[in-house]
């Protein structure tokens, strides 16, 4: 255990007697605990029981409720008819825009004939954030009080908008529902559902609770419509833009608030093609807005912005299947180096004579003149042993030894790198 916790004494990186391999094992290891402790800070952070801070408002305020689609128009036809059977809030008090990509032209006829309102970006292609961003230029600033974005497939619970509306007027700018997976119908969307749960604990309900913004998802999300509006106008995220509109609101100082009783359900990819897609996508953005927002960091400390080192922090992890996946590779690796390579230390002072008279017996007379536990006692017999053993074969003619006398005088050690085999190789070469 004492070599263990010696890596963090400023005096063991100084020692000349650990090699390269040792130094870059306490490296990794290092890199490696941060990420480690930072979960497990917030994983018992999750175990606290929430208790919804915002009360019954005392005014309803009008949303304007945003699904966005790409393709899938009968998808989007039933989460909007789903969502207008079952919301509780006041039906004069929501409009629903849908912004339209890429829809069969029977998709726009029944949509159209829905209440709703339905922009078609004027680009056939394009991106989400791109059709967002077309949708809040038909609508004038102060025309709603907030603004609430899903995605096709969501649905959400009958009391959301209530809970939005209470959240909103206790002076929540930016909210984020509580997302959960609808399809649990293969191993792929069990997979897929049980990280972004994890991810609700840690980085959503844990982060609230110890006073930290909750971490955006893209949908179920909600905000102060100007706020959205003025921010969006200059979002220029080609993909998921909840990344880059989340680190741009943390930089301005803005808090993010979770509600995990806000249910918002969806349906998560069925395969292992589209999941490695999805990853690879979403690590691609993770390090792309690191590099892009990294320069701000120092301003960020300098202002005590801690929301935003925190996010900056997550965005520079490694995200947690490659940290599980890497701590094993890089334990195998390293036990396999240690293994063939590992350094060995032993340091002996030995005089090398003639048996005494009286040692009539043959062989080796072994001396032990040790003094202050230079070396420790249960090496002091590999010594013996590996001059017993070279005495077998003498050093020019490869003939035994009759006799030999060993004075060990002193030597040192190693606390990692001594063992048993050390002092008797390094025996065996003081012979030679």
């Amino acid at each position: 255990m004492n070599d263990f916790f010696s890596i963090f004494n400023p005096d063991w990186w100084m020692d000349e007697s650990n090699n390269a391999l040792q130094m870059a094992d306490a490296i990794l290891f290092l890199l490696l605990t941060i990420p480690v402790v930072y979960l497990f800070i917030y994983a018992l952070a999750s175990l606290g029981k929430y208790k919804n801070p915002y009360p019954p408002a005392a005014k309803q305020h009008k949303f304007l409720v945003l699904f966005a689609v790409l393709r899938n128009g009968k998808e989007v036809i039933e989460s909007i008819n789903y969502f207008l059977d079952t919301q509780l809030y006041p039906r004069d008090k929501y409009d629903i825009a849908v912004a339209a990509t890429q829809l069969s032209e029977e998709d726009l006829v029944t949509l159209l004939q829905m209440p709703v309102n339905i922009v078609v970006p004027d680009k056939e292609k394009c991106s989400k954030i791109y059709a967002i961003q077309q949708v809040m230029e038909r609508y004038s600033p102060r025309e709603y009080d907030a603004i609430v974005i899903f995605n096709s497939d969501n649905k959400v619970v009958p009391n959301a908008l209530e809970l939005l509306n209470n959240a909103y007027y206790s002076g929540c700018d930016a909210i984020q529902a509580h997302r959960m997976t609808e399809n649990l119908t293969s191993n792929v969307a069990i997979l897929s559902a049980t990280t972004e749960e994890i991810n609700n604990r840690l980085f959503r309900k844990a982060h609230t609770m110890l006073g930290f913004s909750s971490a955006l998802i893209g949908s179920g999300m909600a905000f102060h419509y100007d706020l959205f509006r003025d921010t969006m106008a200059n979002i220029k995220a080609v993909g998921g833009f909840d990344r880059e509109l989340e680190l741009t609101l943390l930089y301005q100082g803005k808090h993010f608030h979770y509600l995990p009783e806000t249910f918002v359900f969806d349906e998560k990819v069925q395969n292992t093609n589209d999941f490695s897609r999805q990853r690879r996508r979403w690590l691609s953005a993770q390090w792309h807005y690191c590099r892009v927002f990294a320069r701000y960091l120092f301003k960020a400390i300098a202002v005590r912005n801690w929301d935003f080192c925190d996010k900056l922090f997550q965005q520079l992890s490694i995200p947690r299947l490659l940290l599980l996946g890497f701590t094993f590779f890089l334990a195998v690796i390293f036990a396999v180096v240690f293994l063939v390579y590992g350094g060995k230390f032993a340091d002996i002072i030995v005089k090398i004579g003639p048996v005494d008279e009286e040692f009539k017996q043959g062989g080796l007379q072994f001396v032990d003149e040790v003094k202050g536990g230079n070396i420790p006692k249960e090496f002091i017999p590999s010594v013996q042993k590996g001059f017993a053993t070279a005495m077998k074969n003498g050093v020019l003619a490869g003939y035994p030894l009759d006799s030999l006398k060993v004075t060990l005088i002193d030597g040192s050690f190693h606390p990692v790198d001594s063992d048993q085999l050390s002092f008797e190789i390094c025996a065996i070469q003081a012979y030679k």
